[in-house]
């Protein structure tokens, strides 16, 4: 049988290590994107951005003359916009359109 034996220093070290890289992750997230990083992020224009999900309702901040979006909202707008398509109507103009007819009636 083999007998293994691990010094606690070195546990509670690689253990914080793992703490402290975890913190600096955490720390370097952003909690606010603006118009030009939500553009990097969704590799989608701004006109795209205004057209398709501002219109569809993705919140903003509005500060002076920018506009900041809550990066953990963007992300729920989407997961919530996307679970409302389904396999066969995944094109988001044609479900604009079919909302705004739902809309008029």
């Amino acid at each position: 049988m083999i007998n293994i034996e691990v010094d606690p220093k070195v546990i509670n070290t690689m253990l914080q290590e793992a703490i402290d890289d975890r913190v600096d992750k955490i720390a370097r997230q952003k909690y606010f994107l603006t118009y030009s990083e939500l553009s990097q992020y969704l590799n989608i224009s701004k006109p795209i951005i205004e057209d398709r999900l501002i219109k569809n309702g993705l919140k903003y901040y509005k500060v002076g003359s920018k506009y900041l979006f809550k990066k953990e909202e963007v992300d729920m707008f989407l997961d919530e916009l996307t679970q409302s398509m389904t396999a066969t109507n995944n094109d988001l103009k044609f479900y604009q359109r079919i909302q705004q007819e739902v809309s008029n009636y």
